[in-house]
């Protein structure tokens, strides 16, 4: 949440109509299946509602370090792989019980913890760095639920605040 509230306010705008885009036509499809299996519609709006995946690839377009641009579009690569491997199709061509099947350990794969690689900062009093077996994945997942609190309808539907929950009795 601190990295994110340190993004300008552009960063986590809605996207222009004609924003500069980063990811080809194929691999946002596949980070909308993704952010939709991630976080689906249900009785509250999803990720795609929240327009989670334009957010993402304007994020990687114009802010994100080449570094993070390939690890995020690798991470991608392998979940298509993975679903290519196990059902014979490419993961946004699937149905959603079936992206559901393939990302399920997927996850628990890709965000086992691992320990820290060598000259790695160590933690500092009130943070302490995640390490994880798939980096670019867990970024994605993090930027999926951020982007989508921090939206207006992700905010509006789903961060309710009851100063004194249920019935008042002296």
């Amino acid at each position: 949440l601190l990295g994110a509230a340190a993004l300008p306010a552009e960063a986590l705008a809605a996207p222009a109509a004609k924003a500069q885009r980063f990811l080809k036509p194929a691999q946002l499809k596949l980070l909308r299946a993704v952010t939709d299996t991630i976080l689906p519609a249900t009785d509250t709006p999803g990720a795609l509602a929240a327009k989670v995946p334009a957010r993402i690839d304007s994020l990687l377009a114009n802010w994100a370090s080449a570094d993070t641009r390939s690890t995020v579009t690798a991470a991608l690569a392998r979940i298509d792989a993975a679903a290519k491997a196990q059902k014979g199709k490419g993961f946004a061509k699937l149905s959603a019980a079936e992206r559901a099947a393939v990302l399920k350990p997927h996850d628990e794969a890709a965000l086992k913890k691992v320990p820290p690689p060598p000259g790695a900062p160590a933690a500092i009093f009130f943070m302490s760095p995640t390490y994880v077996a798939d980096p670019g994945y867990y970024r994605i997942k993090d930027l999926t639920l951020d982007l989508y609190y921090f939206s207006e309808i992700g905010t509006a539907s789903e961060l309710a605040y009851n100063h004194v929950p249920g019935k008042w009795q002296p």
